[in-house]
């Protein structure tokens, strides 16, 4: 069946702040989950739902972005949007406004957010309803800190923001071009500048789906995001790792050229990445590894995350810990976490908040 949409915007400028300081280095949407950057595992899903054409915006390291579209599948048509001032959501959106004025809709999503949504449901409830925007819900899990999304009876949105309701935003949007007509181009959000006016016009409506989702917004919710696709098998059509034969009882999981001596000890979830090392005695646990990690004999590694080309010192003890590099620049790094040549910051239990 022929998507109803064809173009989509990939919302990929973000700081990413509250993720520092795995974003010092990498942009959000480039760091990887199950051995590939985010931003891909994004599009090669747009692709296979049938969109053609998407517009990706950067601010934040936009080499790191620009790295991680080298990968894109190949039926997709790329264009980029760099802003030196970030805009935001809403005033993105109102920069790259011509590519879509002609379309009858198009489809705005994360680049930081993985949802197995049905892009054709979400297209219908749109054109049916008339409305100028549909935002893609799911149940709301119990306990979540994420803002609530009410709808009436007529699948119109009736409030955001409260705690107590069924339903969230899973970050994905079907939005008609009307709407940039309401966008100032000022630095501004979409949940600030667009959505309650849309709200309160009843020209917003919100297509109920229950799927698979993983968003990234901590370095602990992103450590949480890879162990649960690991254990669950998210999205597992797009991993660039191979499942190891059975250690332990754990669930191994490595890219190409990374080598794990016979006495290594593993538990529970492991990721990593490519040409990774790990020795003799070594003993991991929950833990996610990015590209070239040296793991020697005798380590233990609990509940943390290791990224590019860390060597762990022989004789240490890890556990829910963030290990990194030190880069050229150290803007954006906390003097108190550098030992040496690394970052070596506590993985804090956070949860998120918003829409």
């Amino acid at each position: 069946m022929t998507a109803p949409l064809r173009k989509a915007m990939v919302l990929a400028a973000g700081l990413g702040k509250r993720l520092r300081p795995l974003t010092v280095y990498h942009a959000k949407p480039a760091l990887p989950v199950m051995g590939r950057p985010l931003i891909d595992h994004v599009l090669r899903r747009l692709a296979r739902q049938g969109i053609r054409e998407v517009v990706v915006n950067m601010h934040h390291r936009p080499e790191s972005v620009e790295s991680a579209l080298s990968s894109a599948p190949s039926e997709l048509t790329l264009h980029r949007a760099f802003e030196p001032e970030l805009l935001g959501t809403a005033g993105g959106l109102k920069h790259v406004a011509g590519y879509f004025a002609a379309e009858k809709a198009f489809l705005l999503v994360n680049a930081d957010t993985l949802v197995d949504f049905d892009l054709d449901a979400l297209a219908s409830s749109h054109f049916a309803s008339g409305a100028a925007a549909t935002l893609l819900l799911r149940p709301r899990p119990s306990g979540s800190l994420y803002s609530s999304v009410e709808l009436r009876r007529d699948g119109r949105i009736e409030s955001v923001g409260k705690d107590d309701g069924e339903l969230m935003f899973a970050g994905v949007w079907v939005l008609s071009p009307s709407v940039f007509e309401r966008l100032s181009g000022r630095p501004a959000g979409l949940e600030k500048e667009l959505l309650p006016a849309l709200v309160g016009e009843r020209q917003a409506v919100g297509s109920v789906q229950d799927v698979a989702w993983i968003t990234v917004d901590t370095p602990r919710r992103y450590w949480t995001s890879c162990i649960t696709m690991a254990r669950q098998r998210l999205f597992k059509e797009d991993w660039a790792v191979n499942e190891q034969r059975a250690r332990d009882r754990a669930l191994v999981f490595a890219g190409p050229e990374t080598r794990l001596d016979r006495g290594a000890r593993f538990q529970g979830a492991v990721v990593l990445g490519r040409n990774c090392t790990v020795g003799s005695g070594a003993r991991l646990e929950r833990v996610v590894c990015w590209d070239g990690v040296k793991i020697p004999s005798g380590v233990s590694v609990t509940d943390s995350i290791l990224t590019d080309g860390v060597a762990i010192p022989r004789g240490a003890e890890l556990e829910s810990r963030l290990v990194m590099r030190v880069g050229e620049d150290e803007t954006g790094l906390r003097r108190r976490e550098i030992q040496g040549d690394l970052v070596v910051s506590k993985l804090k239990c956070e949860q998120a908040r918003g829409i």
